[in-house]
């Protein structure tokens, strides 16, 4: 499974047009196994960030872009938490984690200029008298790929998992969980007839006109085959999974699962995940690279799955 992980790491960020290449190794790997698949192309854009700066008091303060929109930071006021954070819009903001240290673009859906720095600068803007910065976007339009692995007409479940990443190497998020899935297939080649495996594109972020800008690949797929949805008897994503203990959980799932359909669904739908807290350290930062990954924890996460779904 780790050579599969180590496959997809050297394509990354798997975002925009480079996803294009992780479509291709899925691909590959599927063909030198016989395995039959069928991929349900569609074009996406998304905001790529040129450049990305942050001053307090004229030294810079290290920040990555997060926002779909260009535009100025023009001072400290608007300092936000990127979890959980439903207060009123601003005109600009600065992100941060509460969890990591990393700089951690837990969400780069903001539609007003936005940078996010590590929660150990927080103090430097604070206390700062001036901070300035700004950010430079471009949207950038690509096309990708689902792709759909076994039974398209009366699948007993759906096993989702998106192979898309969207800084750094995205091993833990979301590598691992695709490898899972791959695995799982070949070992397990009789499972392609009462299930359906989908490997989902562009689920991180979009330009898509939905309230959520996470999990266009999702609602393409939805799009097409909203009926398995509905009819299926289960729905299981993995996200996020080799880092801990595997477990199966029904909470969250608008993070993982970005559909129009689910509440109606939800109380089908389960997240194979791994322990949040720790998950979160990784999550969306340079720092989710292959040497977090153990072995161990990727077999359990493929028992989880095929107990569930056999």
């Amino acid at each position: 499974m780790l050579n599969i992980v180590k496959q997809l790491v050297s394509v990354a960020p798997r975002y925009g047009i480079n996803e294009i290449k992780a479509v291709q190794i899925i691909c590959q790997l599927l063909e030198n196994n016989h395995i039959v698949y069928e991929k349900q192309m569609f074009n996406s854009a998304v905001p790529q960030i040129l450049e990305a700066k942050l001053q307090a008091d004229g030294k810079e303060i290290p920040c990555i872009g997060s926002s779909l929109v260009s535009g100025e930071i023009k001072d400290g006021s608007y300092l936000i938490s990127s979890l959980g954070y439903v207060g009123e819009k601003h005109p600009y903001n600065i992100c941060y984690s509460p969890i990591t240290d990393e700089i951690s673009v837990v969400d780069i859906h903001r539609d007003e200029p936005s940078v996010t720095i590590s929660r150990k600068d927080i103090i430097k803007i604070v206390m700062a008298s001036k901070v300035n910065g700004y950010v430079k976007v471009k949207k950038t339009e690509f096309e990708t790929a689902n792709i759909l692995i076994g039974n398209t007409i009366n699948p007993d479940n759906l096993i989702f998992a998106h192979f898309d990443s969207i800084i750094g190497d995205g091993a833990m998020d979301n590598a691992a969980a695709v490898a899972v899935v791959l695995h799982t297939i070949l070992q397990n080649p009789t499972l392609l007839n009462n299930n359906l495996f989908i490997l989902a594109g562009n689920e991180e972020v979009s330009y898509d006109n939905y309230k959520s800008k996470s999990g266009f690949g999702f609602r393409v797929f939805e799009s097409k085959y909203q009926k398995l949805l509905k009819n299926c008897k289960q729905v299981v994503v993995l996200d996020g999974v080799g880092i801990g203990k595997s477990q199966l959980v029904q909470f969250g799932l608008d993070w993982v699962l970005q559909v129009r359909c689910l509440d109606q669904i939800k109380n089908k739908v389960w997240w194979l995940q791994n322990d949040q807290r720790k998950v979160l350290q990784y999550f969306h930062t340079k720092a989710d690279t292959i040497e977090n990954l153990k072995l161990t924890y990727l077999e359990a996460a493929k028992s989880t799955l095929i107990n569930k779904i056999r």
